[in-house]
């Protein structure tokens, strides 16, 4: 069986935000107590706060025939498909999956039917939420069907559909669980591990470490943010603004000046406000860890000292203001021989070549993407004299700014390089 076809099903549960999981019987015992805490998206260990059960999850877990494919739905109508993949020789587990909308009337029903106090309906509702829902699984049963077919072979795997009960053996503990007087200590604790997932986000983001941030985040949806207006949706934007501050603050750690980060921030807002629904505003959540973390590594100042980081700053936010090393020297309030000095140790090439080669590469990207005249574009960069940023742009990039436009006239994303071999900046 090519490893591809597995590639390709895998692909295919995450384009359909269907949560993944892979599992052996000699997993690490930290990587196995990981998964059962959150195979439901934390719905029993961490919102219900169910009481430890692995060793009987284990059992249920293990009992599977390697040539079965299992499709069961448990007593929140939540279904999930484990299947073994024999080349790989471990278990695959895809869900939590919906194939019924949980409308308030059904979950007011099921929370009836579970015995569930009603504090923990909000939480639910949360949850239901965060799940994919599909209104029919004829879809997803043809996909595993076909999937059996190649890693099996035809007619030499079943399917199995039911309605686990297995699955909730411990389901009675939570009607005794959830009642305890102790109950208090528990949210107190919910709430510590959400701050402890927010700290593990912040120090993800600032290394620009996207997977690790990611699951910071979904540990932080798992614990359930509580609801505080009556509208879901106006509620979970508030939280994805609160969010967005999070990501701000771990930026200005990692060394990105405040201005860059404003103007990101600045053009967010108004694209949260736009989103229509909750998992929307999840959805966006990722997509903003990505941003920020590209926002770091194009802006990151972090190894360098406050005035380089300044001065540096003060050139890449405008090219067409007078950059001079007195003139830089006299904005950060030191000595000019003293920057002059700093920023060639730093920086590696004297503050002139920096701010001449930063200003080149913009009027190259302005010859490529505008039609501007290249008196305008020498303007835009910060040279009035047309002859003198001619000389400069022949320099730097080895011929003339009409012959470079008229040579690459549709290039306007690729990455400028000069002519001569310099030191990346």
């Amino acid at each position: 069986m090519s490893s591809d076809i597995i590639q390709f099903m895998h692909n295919f549960l995450e384009s359909s935000h269907i949560p993944v999981h892979y599992f052996t019987e000699s997993m690490q015992e930290e990587d196995y107590h990981e998964f059962i805490q959150n195979f439901d998206l934390g719905l029993r260990y961490h919102v219900l706060g169910t009481a430890d059960h692995s060793e009987r999850f284990r059992q249920w877990l293990f009992s599977r025939i390697p040539s079965v494919i299992y499709i069961e739905k448990d007593i929140f109508l939540c279904t999930y498909i484990i299947l073994f993949l024999p080349e790989k020789q471990e278990w695959l587990f895809c869900g939590p999956v919906l194939f019924e909308e949980i409308t308030e009337k059904r979950l007011s029903a099921l929370a009836a039917d579970l015995d569930l106090p009603e504090e923990f309906h909000a939480s639910l509702k949360y949850h239901y939420e965060r799940i994919p829902f599909f209104s029919s699984m004829d879809l997803l049963k043809s996909m595993f069907f076909e999937f059996g077919n190649m890693i099996y072979g035809k007619g030499r795997f079943d399917i199995e559909y039911r309605d686990s009960t297995e699955l909730e053996i411990w389901h009675y503990d939570y009607k005794n669980y959830l009642r305890i007087p102790e109950k208090p200590f528990h949210n107190i604790h919910v709430i510590e591990a959400r701050y402890e997932a927010e700290n593990a986000l912040i120090d993800a983001v600032c290394s620009c470490n996207e997977a690790a941030a990611a699951e910071a985040l979904a540990t932080v949806h798992a614990y359930l943010l509580p609801q505080r207006l009556p509208d879901r949706l106006r509620d979970m934007k508030d939280y994805t603004i609160t969010f967005n501050t999070l990501l701000r603050k771990a930026t200005e750690r990692a060394g990105v000046h405040p201005i860059h980060i404003d103007a990101h921030s600045n053009g967010t807002i108004p694209r949260i406000e736009q989103l229509g629904s909750v998992s929307q505003c999840i959805a966006f959540s990722k997509k903003m860890i990505h941003e920020y973390c590209e926002l770091i590594r194009r802006h990151s100042l972090q190894n360098y000292s406050v005035i380089i980081r300044k001065a540096l700053t003060y050139i890449n936010t405008d090219l067409c203001t007078d950059l001079t090393l007195n003139v830089l020297a006299e904005q950060l309030n030191v000595n000019a021989s003293y920057l002059s000095m700093l920023f060639k140790k730093e920086v590696g090439v004297t503050l002139t070549d920096y701010v001449n080669k930063h200003r080149i590469k913009h009027a190259g990207r302005l010859l490529l993407c505008t039609n501007l005249p290249i008196k305008s574009i020498a303007q835009k960069c910060g040279i009035s004299d047309i002859y003198y940023f001619t000389r400069l742009f022949k320099r730097i990039m080895g011929t003339t700014p009409k012959a470079f436009r008229q040579s690459a006239p549709y290039e306007a994303h690729s990455d400028l390089r000069p002519a001569k071999s310099n030191k990346e900046l």
